[in-house]
């Protein structure tokens, strides 16, 4: 079954044609909202279609179809030509993702495409995943102006599983673009970009807190948790307990940086037992963080290598510094491989390139550049 949608609210584009509820909801013969369609009664593999240069004025959506899957989603996405279509919300969750507060039904299989999610700076949540939904994909697509992006209500005892963020931009989200406890996500080729307006130590670009085979891949961070230009807090950050993470080819990066600017966290924040395991993080590009480029705790076994840390500015900083610092009931670290890393220091930055707390750690061929191999080569921006 699929559906055609246009509408003219707020931000349309110039030449927007609504469509009418009356309608038979073809191309030629749009409807013009989701009034009197029942979402979580269409049957699998349904299509809704709105029309780009379109836009929408939402209101709290919850989805609880039993009769989607991934290979039949329910799936949100454009048509014809111009901008992205627009759900523009000022209060509120937009997306409650597997139902309501407390469900537990094993729903799945959700896609949304080629749309721009706007909180208008004041809506609070853009995606809630909601304890044991599955199968969600949200691709080629804007998410801005929400307290928090994407946040998932997960815990061991449940499991949002198998979320793919592939291709966003994912931006000017003022607490966080992403946070939450999530299994087997994927979070690749997109842009986070602006999120944490504070510059709060609490608040970040991404912030996972848990969860099982992890990968974050090719995804740029831009200046995240800048405050006056002035990166103060988190970018991508890591605590709970997490086994398998993948870290590799991200590109994260501010022009200037507090001491507490971190660009790379894995590391241990709460007071129940914490550890990461199977952990590794790899051709990773940091420029311009604080103390540290990346910190992580309580990882035994993580490989750490090929990683570039840039700093351009005239100050100290330990660019890869793995191991020590774990509480009472956190694993402890051991049997770390950091090899090939390089820092890059340039416009009177110093600093050593590892530090290494890590008992059997293998630590090799990690090195500084300076002069002018620190703006060419491997240390080219």
């Amino acid at each position: 079954m699929t559906y055609y949608f246009s509408d003219c609210q707020t931000g349309a584009a110039v030449g927007c044609l609504p469509g009418s509820n009356a309608s038979a909801g073809t191309q030629s013969a749009p409807k013009q909202n989701l009034s009197g369609i029942n979402l979580n009664t269409l049957p699998a593999g349904s299509r809704l279609l709105f029309a780009r240069g379109g836009s929408w004025n939402w209101s709290p959506t919850v989805l609880e179809n039993p009769l989607t899957s991934a290979a039949a989603p329910l799936v949100f996405d454009a048509y014809g030509s111009g901008p992205l279509p627009t759900f523009g919300q000022s209060s509120g969750n937009m997306f409650h993702v597997g139902g309501g507060w407390n469900n537990t039904s094993n729903d799945g299989g959700y896609t949304f495409r080629n749309i721009k999610f706007d909180g208008r700076g004041t809506a609070a949540w853009g995606f809630w995943f909601v304890h044991t939904v599955r199968d969600v994909v949200i691709e080629n697509s804007e998410i801005t102006g929400f307290a928090i992006g994407l946040n998932s209500n997960d815990s061991a005892a449940h499991g949002v599983r198998g979320i793919t963020l592939r291709n966003n931009n994912i931006h000017h989200n003022y607490d966080m673009g992403m946070l939450g406890h999530y299994n087997d996500l994927l979070i690749e080729d997109n842009l986070i970009e602006a999120n944490n307006f504070s510059g709060s130590g609490f608040s970040h670009g991404t912030y996972i807190g848990g969860g099982n085979n992890i990968t974050v891949r090719n995804n740029r961070y831009i200046r995240n948790s800048t405050v006056n230009g002035v990166c103060q807090g988190g970018n991508m950050t890591f605590h709970g307990q997490i086994d398998g993470l993948l870290i590799e080819g991200n590109r994260i990066e501010q022009d200037a940086a507090a001491g507490g600017c971190w660009l790379m966290s894995i590391t241990t924040g709460y007071t129940s037992a914490e550890w990461f395991r199977n952990t590794v993080v790899r051709n990773n590009k940091m420029i311009n963080g604080g103390n540290n480029s990346l910190v992580a705790q309580a990882a035994p076994g993580i490989v750490v290598e090929g990683n570039v840390a840039i700093n351009t500015r005239a100050t100290k900083q330990l660019s890869f510094n793995i191991g020590g610092g774990v509480g009472a009931g956190d694993t402890q670290d051991a049997n770390a491989v950091v090899r090939n890393n390089t820092a890059c220091q340039s416009g009177g930055a110093t600093g050593a390139v590892v530090n290494v707390n890590s008992p059997g750690a293998k630590v090799t061929n990690n090195v500084v550049l300076t002069g002018a191999a620190a703006t060419t080569g491997v240390c080219a921006r």
